[in-house]
């Protein structure tokens, strides 16, 4: 496997664990499970932190895989 499809399926991998780990707590927080003073704000920080990080983990690994992509790797 070349290095820059390694790159965007780590990509891949990463953004998907990120997204259902968010979902998840969105899902404790709306089931009761995790208690919060106040659930909205709550799922708002999850989803604001999730997005945050998924935009940081795509950009670098695109970066990553633009550089392996023009050394022909």
């Amino acid at each position: 496997m070349k290095n820059s499809t390694r790159a965007l399926v780590g990509l891949i991998a990463i953004d998907a664990a990120i997204t259902l780990g968010a979902a998840w707590m969105v899902w404790q927080t709306r089931s009761g499970r995790w208690h919060a003073p106040d659930a909205a704000e709550a799922i708002s920080t999850i989803t604001a932190t999730a997005g945050g990080a998924i935009g940081i983990v795509t950009v670098i690994l695109l970066l990553a895989f633009a550089a392996h992509r023009r050394q022909g790797n």
